[in-house]
């Protein structure tokens, strides 16, 4: 390929730092299994200086998740109905001892893009939500009474198999998600 050894070494120690390469004494250079940790490191500064990128982020959101709560009402067992039930009893007790949702929120909606069983769509979202649980921080406030309101309407929905019923749930709560971290996106005009 008519490339120096120091040029090769210097691109796989760059693709090592990045995370897509992993080089093993001995064995080899493999390639890694991508992950929400090396897909979000590109966005993060990109999302924390322009808030109309965060603005367009979650309606990227809005755009997807609706239909991936349709897609696990289609597909839920009566095992993960239970296991999306569990959450909810997390959440009520997170808020009962006034610890934020955060952690909680992300594990119930990484369950919801289980259940629809799209390998692609969970590592997306896995991207999304770790990316929005850092922003999270930021917002001043929680709803906790209003988000376990909507996610008991998702499980709900779920459970009976109801499709247009779980996406319209999944529409509401992505509506409140964006009310409420207005004062994020509202920070500033995108000039980028």
């Amino acid at each position: 390929m008519n490339i120096s050894r120091t040029s090769l070494r210097d691109g796989i120690a760059r693709l090592e730092v990045l995370g897509h390469l992993e080089a093993r004494q001995g064995n080899g250079v493999f390639v890694r299994e991508p992950s929400a940790a090396h897909l979000t490191q590109p966005f993060q500064g990109m999302l924390l200086r322009s808030p109309q990128k965060l603005a367009h982020l979650l309606e990227f959101r809005q755009m997807i998740e609706p239909e991936v709560a349709a897609q696990a009402a289609v597909r839920a067992t009566p095992t993960q109905i239970v296991q999306l039930e569990l959450c909810l009893e997390r959440q009520e007790a997170a808020r009962a001892r006034h610890i934020k949702l955060s952690e909680e929120d992300m594990l119930f909606h990484n369950l919801i893009a289980q259940i629809a069983g799209n390998e692609v769509v969970m590592l997306v979202l896995e991207t999304l939500r770790s990316l929005m649980l850092q922003l999270r921080s930021q917002v001043v406030g929680d709803q906790p009474e209003l988000t376990i309101s909507e996610h008991r309407a998702l499980v709900e929905a779920i459970a009976s198999a109801s499709p247009q019923a779980a996406r319209q749930a999944m529409l509401v709560h992505m509506g409140s998600v964006r009310r409420h971290a207005a004062p994020l996106t509202n920070q500033g005009d995108d000039h980028a």
